[in-house]
């Protein structure tokens, strides 16, 4: 039987995909000795909350980067990391993934943000971590420090050198096994093994506690919002479950200490990296990586979806299980979580797209966006027709997914699965798909066009990209050509 494919991320990650290392080297800690008198905690900064599910890692971030000496909002790591400004797109055979940019890859995007800033970066994993050493080749490839812990005893140390040394300590955890009573939405449904990524930023070894300041209190459930009493700050968790949500995790951890290197020139770089991510380009997404030539990108990835998220592009996609076990509930199934995905993910990239577009002039204040922000904003009013936040707040209750494209799917899954006539479910519902296609054609056209925007200012043609080397390369033909003439003439007749 095959698997149901991956088509929707509802839970906050801190993922772990191919990165990169300029260096890995096994975490030794510091020469000291514990002892069950240590304890540190680091002064407060302004705290950030993610939101809504699927944003953590990022708020965490901007919290760090306060630590590391760097002022950034939220929308500001959106901006600047360009994820707000990114979104990749994959249907290969039995696999449909749609993953907007803060999901898709967030190691890559946080060391280039830090590097942006004069920050060094590091991420640690433990050894135990499938396939380290195939990961570490690509990771090296892409300019990434790693560092690798063995165990509890080097991840805690680590937490300790990092606070001692001024700095908080971002972790990935699996929010099942915090203290928050926000988290019972996922311990009252058995579900644990996501990703979710604090602050650490005190210890105490004598009450065996840690300090951590978590983003994503009041994320879920009816009880979401900004968390006025001030639980996600500041809050407290025993060694014992910190170690168990940290491991489940492989203790992946992030330090962000200010460098003695200044910052290049913002605009300049960061420029061409949006230009690139809005126009798809395969090889800034994935460098190193079959990803980059087997997925869709950017606006190239909202054009191809315009046309997968028809009733014809789904059906398609469906018969590649024709003849499975259960065909019509399987199949029913897939086509609720299809629409779940497509309106999960299409919210968190407006999101992050809409507050990184208002974020960005101030980050390239060198640059005249004027032309590529009213471009940009053309995609709002597309976004704003699949968009909903249900499917975020309340990512265990299907019941609670109330948006238009949920709800569409959801109505065809049903009579789908009444009547096992595919033909008949999706037929009431050809000005759904109508629009859907059109708002997603509409985002393509919009990023297609402030990508255009960009490439005016930073310009991202082939000659101008390759004309020197062209150039030189000319010459060179010019000098075999002429090299090769004079030799003929030397050569003795045939």
């Amino acid at each position: 039987m095959k698997k149901l494919p991956i088509m929707i991320l509802l839970a906050t990650f801190l993922l772990l995909t191919p990165m990169v290392a300029n260096s890995i080297s096994n975490y030794t800690g510091s020469e000291a000795n514990y002892t069950l008198s240590g304890e540190a905690i680091l002064p407060p900064v302004p705290y950030v909350w993610q939101e809504i599910n699927g944003f953590c890692a990022w708020a965490a971030t901007a919290m760090a980067m306060h630590y590391a000496g760097v002022d950034l909002s939220l929308y500001d790591v959106f901006a600047a990391s360009s994820v707000g400004f990114s979104f990749a797109y994959f249907n290969i055979n039995d696999t449909m993934l749609m993953l907007p940019g803060v999901l898709y890859t967030q190691a890559e995007p946080t060391n280039y943000l830090a590097d942006l800033y004069g920050i060094d970066y590091t991420l640690y994993v433990d050894a135990s971590i499938p396939n380290l050493e195939q990961n570490v080749q690509v990771w090296q490839s892409e300019g990434l420090t790693i560092g690798v812990v063995d165990g509890e005893e080097e991840a805690f140390d680590l937490m300790r050198d990092t606070i001692d040394s001024g700095y908080p300590l971002l972790i990935s955890v699996d929010p099942s096994w915090l203290p928050a009573a926000d988290y019972d939405i996922l311990r009252n449904e058995g579900l644990s093994g996501g990703g979710h990524g604090i602050l650490l930023v005190g210890y105490n070894d004598t009450e065996h506690t840690a300090t951590y300041l978590d983003p994503g209190v009041g994320s879920f459930g009816d009880d979401y919002g900004y968390p006025v009493d001030g639980r996600g700050n500041y809050s407290i968790i025993t060694y014992s479950a910190l170690n168990t949500a940290w491991d489940n995790r492989y203790y992946i951890s992030n330090t962000f200490i200010p460098s003695s290197e200044n910052p290049g020139p913002v605009d300049d770089s960061l420029g061409p990296l949006i230009r690139d991510k809005l126009l798809g380009v395969g090889s800034i997404y994935s460098p190193s990586s079959a990803n980059a030539y087997v997925g869709k990108f950017g606006e190239t990835a909202f054009r191809t979806m315009s046309t997968d998220m028809t009733p014809i592009g789904i059906k398609s996609f469906l018969s590649v299980f024709d003849g499975i076990e259960n065909e019509v509930s399987f199949k029913a199934s897939l086509i609720l979580f299809i629409g779940l995905g497509l309106e999960a993910q299409v919210t968190l990239q407006y999101l992050s797209y809409r507050t990184a577009l208002e974020a960005l002039p101030a980050i390239m204040n060198n640059t005249d966006l004027t032309d590529f922000v009213a471009a940009g904003q053309q995609a709002l009013p597309h976004f704003e027709v699949l968009v909903d936040n249900s499917t975020l707040i309340y990512p265990t209750n299907l019941t609670k997914a109330t948006g238009f494209v949920a709800t569409t799917f959801k109505a065809i899954a049903d009579s789908y699965n009444a009547s096992a006539d595919i033909d008949a479910a999706f037929a009431p519902y050809d000005g759904e798909f109508t629009n859907i296609s059109e708002a997603l054609l509409g985002i393509a056209d919009s990023w297609k066009a402030a990508g255009d925007e960009l490439a005016s200012i930073w310009p991202n043609d082939f000659i101008t990209q390759y004309g020197s080397l062209l150039a030189f390369g000319g010459g060179g033909v010019v000098v075999v050509i002429v090299l090769f003439f004079w030799w003929s003439g030397k050569k003795p007749s045939q």
